[in-house]
């Protein structure tokens, strides 16, 4: 007996995504985490509500609009521009609409009052968009690939920007290699048309996504055969090696980021590749 594959009512209207992104740019966040409403006729889902800021988490609820049937709040990973508003947003939305508002993680230690990931999201027309698994900017990171073959990446991709790796966060380079590799693989085979980043412009075409994966692949691996000759010259602290690959003037709010990749790319060459 074959697997079954949930499928999307081919009369009904494509599911509608629109970008909501928050006021808090930075260096790890650049213009802002994106937050994404999902809605198909009266039902919707939030994906990555992002801070806890009032003033987003309002602009959110707008757009979920006064009657809709809030199905799901779904966090791409942990960190706290993504999460920090999920589990206000799911109960502002379950008071509104006096229904049951479930918050969805990977992580549930990491995402308290969070409950496990679901493999789709179902609505009354069909299946709305499917969880994938992408680890390596952290152990927990997915993707949800919404009908129509738009892909919310999370930080896995960054519009105009490479991700960040984080140990702490069980995040591995090698693990995120992997995961680039099955998402421009999807963007070659057409099953993934868009890429809607956490922070950062969508890649609109399957040509930006697969140009994008490949930068993104090249610099990756000219940074580990970076990391692998300073190694092998003597440079065996962290600090020194900072200062090699990096260069002196990195300003001071981008050396913890530089750290995570560099601990990343040490674990990466300490597993044999």
């Amino acid at each position: 007996m074959s697997e079954h594959v949930p499928q999307r009512d081919p009369e009904a209207d494509a599911v509608e995504l629109i970008t909501v992104r928050a006021q808090n740019p930075g260096p790890m966040t650049l213009h802002g985490t994106n937050s994404y409403v999902l809605r198909d006729g009266a039902q919707v889902w939030v994906v990555d509500p992002g801070p806890k800021d009032p003033e987003h988490l309002a602009e959110l609820l707008m757009t979920c609009g006064d009657g809709a049937r809030p199905q799901g709040v779904l966090v791409t990973h942990r960190h706290a521009d993504h999460t920090a508003g999920a589990a206000t947003l799911a109960r502002q939305l379950a008071a509104r609409s006096g229904l049951e508002v479930p918050l969805w993680a990977a992580d549930q230690q990491a995402v308290p009052g969070s409950r496990p990931l679901p493999a789709t999201l179902e609505g009354d027309h069909g299946t709305v968009g499917h969880v994938i698994h992408l680890p390596g900017h952290t152990s927990d990171s997915v993707g949800v690939l919404v009908d129509g073959g738009r892909l919310l990446s999370g930080d896995t991709l960054l519009g105009g920007s490479s991700t960040v790796i984080v140990p702490e966060d069980g995040g591995s380079l090698t693990e995120y290699l992997q995961s680039l590799a099955i998402l421009r693989a999807m963007a070659v085979d057409g099953r993934i048309g868009a890429i809607h980043p956490g922070h950062g412009p969508a890649y609109e075409s399957p040509l930006d996504v697969i140009e994008a994966l490949e930068q993104s692949l090249a610099h990756r691996r000219e940074r580990i055969e970076q990391v692998r000759r300073a190694r092998t010259a003597g440079v065996l602290t962290m600090d020194r090696l900072l200062r090699v690959v990096y260069g002196p003037e990195l300003p001071e709010q981008l050396r913890d980021a530089a750290r995570w990749n560099l601990r990343a790319t040490l674990d990466h060459l300490a597993e044999g590749h």
